[in-house]
């Protein structure tokens, strides 16, 4: 069976959306209303025997949960439906930019715009929390920002619903940075606990830090018993002391003494932003976001060397035919660098054939230009072979050691939640030095995400 196939269920493939640990998200189309989808999948003989059962009703979970909830800031569930190789959810197709990469590429939000996301944010939380469902896993990479600057919270794969016994007190769920006391300490959670969490998003937005860092053990400590600094310590923005005062309230380790619903909080950080503002107007009215103000740290499109560019097409055109200009046109506009550049070639090549050929001589010319007589072997076929240091260095092969394995799964969670302790245990195993370690975790990862995690872990990959 291919990897990409033509069709699932009712849906025909058009292309990856992106790649995850256990599945794809795959751009599809519904022949019977005509219109565009995104179908998440999980391909049943990836998930580790051990989690299975709880893996697959948690993705159903996530049907549930959404499917119960339509409104302007939550992505809409369509169908949940199983086939011999995957379990699936068509839903809706955002397009859009995800806020963990805005943060990663240190946005500058003004204080408007950063009030008009948490406003919708907190919209959608109240809409969900009334319908009695808790998502558990609020953090920027769930949070999608259109161009026209509505928010969409996607995600509900751990969400629990009022009627579900899926998720019990004792078991820890979601992202570590973002999770509630509650959460961390294996207790019951509700509706405070994603308040806790929306918190945590609003202190990154104004600070471009996360409030609590370190292992995943010691950012389970400093959520549970110690308090962050506040954001007017850290923030270029002129935050008040009553938007200091919000954000203290929303991460107060006592359920209790936090907001007790989505309105209030979301009633506090307007008046904190403007004590004058009438709070009884229509919520809608306070949640534009004008992004094209919204100014990036310099990463944009790599200017590329056509010789380069000439190379890659003509390699790809024996794959591909006459196609091969406009994939490698349109990837060159979008990327940032060769791990970019290879990935999204690679993620707009249908047939897995194709596309595994094409890596296997990326990965080929890569090694003849470092001189290397050697490509890794058992690779997922997803990234050239080899890595290098910011610097330019070729990094030796160093050897795996427990603390990087430990710092490795941290960064991973951002992405990957809880399963990226699963997805670096494996990788452990398999890689034989550090390089091939990053690449087996860094496979799990879309293109773009894949990009962004190398480069926090001190890699690119080699041009």
């Amino acid at each position: 069976m291919s990897e990409q196939p033509e069709k699932i269920g009712k849906y025909r493939i058009d292309g990856v959306l992106g790649r995850g640990a256990m599945g794809v998200v795959y751009k599809a189309f519904d022949p019977g209303i005509e219109r565009v989808v995104a179908v998440k999948t999980v391909r049943k003989d990836l998930v580790d025997p051990d989690l299975a059962a709880q893996v697959m009703a948690r993705f159903q979970n996530e049907a549930k949960a959404a499917g119960r909830l339509l409104h302007p800031n939550i992505v809409s569930v369509y169908e949940y439906g199983e086939d011999e190789l995957n379990a699936f959810i068509a839903m809706e197709y955002v397009e859009g930019t995800g806020l963990r990469e805005y943060l990663s590429r240190k946005a500058s939000f003004d204080i408007g715009q950063i009030v008009a996301i948490m406003s919708q944010l907190l919209l959608a939380l109240d809409f969900a929390h009334e319908r009695g469902v808790v998502h558990r896993d609020v953090k920027p990479a769930n949070l999608i920002l259109t161009a026209a600057g509505a928010l969409k919270v996607a995600d509900f794969g751990i969400a629990r619903i009022d009627t579900s016994n899926l998720t019990n007190a004792g078991m820890v769920m979601g992202t570590p940075s973002y999770m509630s006391p509650e959460q961390c300490q294996g207790k019951e959670v509700d509706k405070r606990s994603d308040l806790f969490s929306a918190g945590v998003v609003l202190y990154e937005l104004l600070t471009g830090e996360k409030p609590f860092s370190g292992s995943i053990e010691a950012i389970a400590f400093k959520i549970c018993y110690e308090e962050a600094k506040l954001p007017s310590e850290l923030s270029k923005l002129p935050v008040s002391a009553g938007l200091d005062a919000v954000v203290q309230t929303a991460m107060t380790k006592d359920p209790t003494a936090r907001f007790q619903n989505a309105k209030a909080f979301n009633r506090a950080l307007r008046l904190a932003l403007d004590p004058q503002l009438n709070v009884k107007r229509e919520a809608q009215d306070a949640t534009e976001i004008n992004l094209a103000a919204v100014t990036l740290q310099a990463q944009a499109a790599a200017v590329w060397d056509d010789t380069t560019l000439h190379t890659i097409e003509r390699d790809l055109a024996d794959l591909v035919g006459p196609m091969a200009r406009v994939m490698v046109k349109k990837a060159a506009a979008k990327s940032r660098d060769t791990a970019e550049l290879y990935a999204l070639i690679s993620d707009s090549i249908t047939d897995p054939e194709v596309r595994q050929r094409f890596l296997d001589g990326m990965q080929k010319a890569a090694a003849e230009r470092s001189g290397a007589t050697k490509t890794s072997t058992g690779m997922r076929g997803t990234i050239p072979p080899q890595l290098r240091s910011f610097s330019g260095d070729v990094q030796p092969l160093a050897p795996i050691d427990p603390g990087f394995v430990e710092q490795t799964t941290t960064r991973l969670a951002a992405y990957l939640g809880p399963i990226a302790k699963v997805v670096t245990r494996k990788a452990a195993k398999e890689a034989t030095n550090r390089q091939q370690f990053v690449q087996l975790v860094a496979s799990h990862l879309g293109a773009q995400e894949r990009a962004g995690f190398l480069r926090e872990v001190g890699y690119v990959e080699f041009e």
